[in-house]
């Protein structure tokens, strides 16, 4: 609904900035597809100032700040947003009927704009895997969305979808991975080691050094944050990392191998990462071509499928070894 959307602008930003955080600096606008962000220059440094569609349960908007401060005592080498109070002291102040958060601003370019080399594909996993240690035992209620669709541990509920995908080579080609994850893989998932994970560290949430360094510097986004399958998080990860990448076998090994060096992977969970890498790319291709037949206006919708299309392609037509 049009009247979820915030549409703030740049002058009731920057009256926000000053009311609730008592920081006043120049306003330009962030990329936001339903949400309203906004990045906040002053002299002390830089802000995002988050304010959220009102679709999105308050609950959620708490988890998200909430799992901020757990990091930031779980891990506070890793760059990630530090969520900045309101002078009263309150992390999420709802205007107008928007929650409003402000955040740390992190510097560094998109994995997406990043030159591709085994060692940031090293240090990628590295991260992931001290990510992944320091989220083992956090909880809480509202990450436990067992039916939400882009949940990688309910990817058979997107398969009512399927007939969304238009091209009848690329839906074929999903329908066989279908069969494989439901012969293969999802009777093993109850076994595997379950946790509350990102679920959505793709090229543009993760931030690589803009100096030239294969480093990678920072993690934002933790709205898809969800209860699953631990194992999904790195198989999420290699699903956008792998994209446009020509040496499959090179990237996932460094990925894998730098992920393991900071959190042990157990047998069972590396003997279905590949098939949970393939169903990641399927579930995107089922869900923006979903969305693109809601939005049939929006070409774009299924342009921007493309690398997702060609990899799944690859991986299917080649016989890789990831470990």
């Amino acid at each position: 609904m049009p009247d979820e959307v915030p549409h703030f602008d740049n002058e009731a930003i920057a009256n926000l900035a000053v009311d609730l955080y008592g920081i006043d600096g120049a306003v330009s606008s962030l990329v936001s597809y339903e949400d309203q962000n906004a990045c906040i220059k002053t002299s002390g440094g830089n802000y995002v100032l988050k304010i959220a569609n009102k679709k999105w349960a308050i609950e959620g908007l708490h988890m998200q700040t909430e799992v901020l401060e757990h990091l930031r005592t779980a891990a506070p080498e890793l760059g990630l947003p530090r969520v900045v109070p309101t002078k009263s002291g309150e992390t999420l102040k709802v205007v107008d009927g928007f929650a409003v958060r402000l955040l740390t601003f992190l510097e560094g370019n998109p994995f997406s704009d990043a030159h591709r080399s085994p060692e940031l594909y090293l240090d990628l996993g590295r991260f992931l895997g001290r990510f992944t240690r320091a989220m083992k035992g956090y909880d809480h209620p509202a990450a436990h969305r067992p039916v939400d669709l882009w949940n990688l541990d309910n990817v058979i509920a997107c398969k009512a979808y399927l007939p969304d995908v238009a091209d009848e080579d690329v839906r074929a080609r999903v329908e066989r991975f279908y069969k494989i994850y439901e012969k293969n893989t999802r009777p093993k998932l109850r076994y595997l080691r379950k946790s509350v994970i990102h679920s959505d560290v793709n090229e543009q949430n993760l931030l690589v050094a803009s100096d030239g360094a294969a480093k990678i510097t920072g993690l934002i986004d933790f709205g898809d944050m969800v209860f699953g399958t631990l194992i999904n998080e790195l198989a999420i990860t290699l699903a956008y990392a792998l994209l446009g990448e020509n040496d499959i076998e090179m990237a996932a090994r460094n990925v894998i191998r730098g992920y393991g060096r900071e959190f042990l992977l157990e047998a069972g969970e590396l003997e279905v990462l590949s098939d949970l890498v393939t169903m990641r790319l399927a579930q995107s291709i089922i869900m923006t071509s979903n969305r693109a037949k809601e939005y049939s206006d929006n070409t774009y919708i299924l342009i921007s499928q493309k690398p997702v299309r060609d990899l799944l392609k690859t991986l299917e037509g080649g016989n890789f070894v990831w470990t």
